[in-house]
């Protein structure tokens, strides 16, 4: 007989944008695991292979290791994107839409993998979560109907727009 002493994980909580969020291989350390979220701190290994899962989130090299190992994925993908770094090109969205055939959801997070701003399914800007009183934000409803001001992500959600139409 096998027992688990599970200890109260600390980090963050990771929300997933789509509501209900399915079953998730979180390939970053700094999050707590749930019952829906499992968490991979050493990022895509043979232990994050064998979780079976629905969706993947993690940092954009985590991202690019299971799109390079055909690791099959049935919901969404979410990429961790951390201050200081670029948004999501159009490219890196078409490699992994080709790679997956799911949709691919940004999220920003802060240096303690604090849920900042999050994408959603109209990929019109990141939605804030906290934080950015001081930045130019979008603040026209969203697409989705989210009244969350947004951070525009530059050209990237220009490219992203020209790739739509």
């Amino acid at each position: 007989m096998v027992v688990r002493i599970c200890r109260p994980s600390k980090g963050a909580h990771f929300i997933h944008p789509v509501d209900p969020a399915p079953r998730t291989a979180v390939l970053a350390a700094g999050f707590q695991e749930t019952k829906l979220a499992r968490v991979f701190p050493l990022g895509w290994n043979g232990r994050a292979a064998r979780f079976s899962r629905s969706s993947v989130a993690g940092p954009l090299e985590q991202v690019l290791r299971v799109a390079r190992a055909g690791w099959r994925v049935e919901h969404s993908i979410v990429v961790f994107t951390y201050p200081g770094e670029r948004g999501l090109s159009a490219r890196e969205r078409e490699s992994f839409w080709k790679a997956f055939e799911v949709p691919v959801f940004e999220q920003y997070l802060g240096l303690n993998s604090e849920l900042l701003a999050t994408e959603c399914d109209a990929h019109a800007g990141l939605h804030i979560v906290s934080g950015y009183e001081d930045l130019d934000l979008e603040h026209d409803v969203c697409a989705c109907g989210n009244q969350a001001p947004r951070l525009t992500r530059g050209a990237r959600i220009d490219e992203l727009a020209a790739l739509l139409s």
